[in-house]
């Protein structure tokens, strides 16, 4: 598979493309990128050598997994049409990465993919509140979540929430109608408005807030996100 190497020449680069090849909370990749930095990480998947903590059947299963060498010029043009959108990229050892991230341990993102204000990422804890709830809330329940979410904005807290219907839309907006800040975490690309009704609200976040996802752009809704609390 040689040539995969040749698409990560950095530590950013390397993340973002185990991000790509990769499926989020991976145990696998997550242990070897903890132990051994995504480029030496990108090294081994490309090398026919051990890999540090696995067995051989298990290094030989990881790399049939996310090796896909027939996907090497593909990579090469998914990752510069990433570059040119205007994404941006956060990695561990960023000053804006969230240190409480690492509490993760082998299940920290590889990168956070992102559009807004990435300065939010780096507010301290105590400032971020998650508000979420049912996707089918009632009025009232949405009534509810908007003026616990504006109180938060007006206090100067971070409204952190997903980008559904319901509860967690009712709260950004809120947010956003406080002239708060606010941040949605999505299970999807930040490229693809997940639900499409809420495209227009999502691009509000971006322009004054933050979107930010652990899955790379042009990801489809997936499982729930582990960067907010699992109800």
């Amino acid at each position: 598979m040689a040539g995969i190497a040749d698409l990560a020449p950095d530590e950013r680069r390397a993340r973002m493309l185990l991000s790509i090849l990769s499926e989020p909370d991976d145990a696998i990749t997550g242990r070897v990128i903890a132990r051994e930095g995504g480029i030496e990480t990108i090294r081994l998947l490309g090398d026919d050598g051990a890999v540090p903590g696995l067995n051989r059947v298990d290094a030989h299963v990881w790399r049939d997994r996310l090796g896909l060498p027939h996907r090497l010029e593909d990579l090469a043009e998914r990752i510069r049409g990433i570059e040119q959108s205007g994404i941006v990229t956060v990695i561990p050892g960023d000053a804006h990465w969230p240190q409480a991230l690492n509490d993760l341990g082998d299940r920290v993102p590889y990168v956070l993919w992102a559009r807004g204000a990435t300065s939010f990422l780096a507010r301290p804890t105590a400032d971020l509140v998650t508000v979420t709830g049912a996707r089918a809330a009632t009025g009232y329940g949405e009534h509810v979540a908007g003026e616990l979410a504006g109180d938060l904005s007006r206090g100067e807290r971070v409204v952190v929430a997903g980008g559904e219907y319901g509860v967690e839309g009712a709260a950004h907006r809120a947010a956003l109608a406080s002239g708060g800040d606010t941040i949605a975490v999505l299970a999807n690309g930040v490229d693809r408005p997940y639900p499409a009704d809420h495209r227009e609200l999502l691009d509000r976040i971006a322009d004054v807030g933050l979107l930010v996802s652990e899955v790379p752009p042009g990801s489809v809704p997936a499982a729930p996100c582990t960067l907010l609390p699992q109800t």
